[in-house]
């Protein structure tokens, strides 16, 4: 089996690696600190810090919940954090490390928080991870002071120019953003998350259920629009948010303009195929832009499906009135072969579609992890030159 998906603990580190001040503490052997500390600076072009008690043969056998304590302090006393998040993995799972012990009996020795995530990898996959990660952090979240016109954005893991172009737009509409879980926020902003007024999930996968989670405990409302990528998905979602909120929505800036724009790449793109593999969050809203531009969007392959994705999926093929294939969390190889049948121009994806564009001899725009802006009006005109570029290029 060639799986696009990875591991429980994958998804924790992920999550707290957005966290402002907190640090990841593997328990666990080097191998699983090692690839994924490689592959999230890969993804991210800058060196993330995790750090690791570095299990061995010795500790698997006897146990390491001392070496665990031990740890604890060295890491608050060398890196000074703000919160230490103590992460099981496959192996200290297994053996059945009593973390959550270890975790109160040093608590008062060192001056960072510490919250532990039981996070073995053979667990589930990163979204269990993710899920896992969120529910933890709610649970430390402050009792309710609801503050009108506020919101939070859950599930959003990417930081960079796409989250800061998001808030600039809100500070536009005049909209308080408490906390981003978990890009960006810190400690005290994830505690006083339970004071908005609504919450917005980000990601199919895993907003949806914090938000309903964080709708039961506190009694936030949430929605769940398509995401902002391309002209009509981002006019819809900021429309939406503040319809939530009762307040009016009015025109943001560029958005007239980048509409005019937009219709011209229409003529540039007649006939163009493209493939899309992405998770279901941004795959839906890449499939609207695209028809948007005039390319056909001729075969879809996501790796996660969240509770309304299908839905939100077919209401997007039937208004664009398109027909694509959809390829629900399968491995390389079917992508392929469906792709080979099929001939599209263009792959829209990340890193992983690196062999892919080469096997199939035609160009690859990451729209993953670039450190280009995607969302938004202006991410819009961005996407749509970047696919004219990337096309001529090739």
């Amino acid at each position: 089996m060639d799986s696009l998906r990875t591991c429980k603990l994958f998804g924790v580190v992920r999550a707290v690696l957005g966290i402002k001040g907190a640090l990841p503490l593997i328990h666990g052997p080097l191998g699983c600190f090692y690839h994924i500390k490689y592959l999230l600076s890969l993804r991210s072009s800058r060196s993330v810090q995790i750090v690791t008690t570095e299990m061995d043969q010795n500790d698997v056998v006897f146990g390491a919940e001392e070496k665990l304590s031990h740890k604890i302090k060295d890491v608050d006393k060398k890196y000074s954090p703000q919160l230490i998040v103590v992460l099981t993995s496959c192996a200290s799972s297994i053996i059945g490390e009593n973390v959550d012990m270890v975790v109160d009996e040093v608590k008062t020795d060192v001056n960072a928080d510490l919250i532990c995530i039981n996070s073995g990898g053979f667990e589930g996959t990163q979204i269990e991870g993710y899920n896992e990660c969120l529910s933890v952090l709610v649970s430390l979240m402050d009792e309710p002071q609801v503050k009108e016109g506020s919101i939070n954005l859950v599930g959003q893991y990417r930081g960079g120019p796409d989250l800061k172009n998001i808030k600039n737009y809100f500070k536009r509409l005049d909209i308080d953003l408490i906390s981003v879980l978990t890009s960006g926020s810190t400690l005290q902003d994830i505690k006083n998350a339970s004071n908005a007024a609504l919450n917005v999930s980000m990601c199919e996968a895993s907003g949806v259920s914090t938000c309903e989670l964080m709708e039961k405990k506190f009694g936030i409302p949430f929605i769940h629009e398509v995401l902002p990528l391309g002209v009509r998905s981002t006019s819809n979602y900021f429309q939406q948010i503040c319809r939530a909120l009762n307040k009016d929505y009015t025109l943001i800036g560029d958005e007239e303009e980048v509409k005019t724009e937009i219709n011209k790449y229409n003529k540039i793109f007649k006939g163009k195929k493209a493939l899309i593999v992405a998770g279901a969050t941004r795959a839906i809203a890449l499939v609207d832009f695209l028809t948007e531009l005039g390319i056909y969007p001729i075969l879809i392959c996501l790796d996660f499906e969240g509770k309304y994705t299908d839905y939100k999926l077919q209401k997007v093929i039937k208004r664009n009135k398109i027909n694509p294939i959809i390829l629900n969390e399968l491995g390389y190889p079917d992508i392929l072969k469906y792709a080979k049948d099929l001939k599209p121009d263009i792959i829209l994806g990340g890193m992983a579609e690196i062999e892919l564009s080469r096997e199939l001899k035609i160009p690859l725009l990451d729209v993953m992890h670039a450190q280009t802006v995607t969302l938004g009006f202006n991410g819009a005109l961005e996407v749509a030159k970047n696919i004219k570029k990337t096309l001529k290029d090739y």
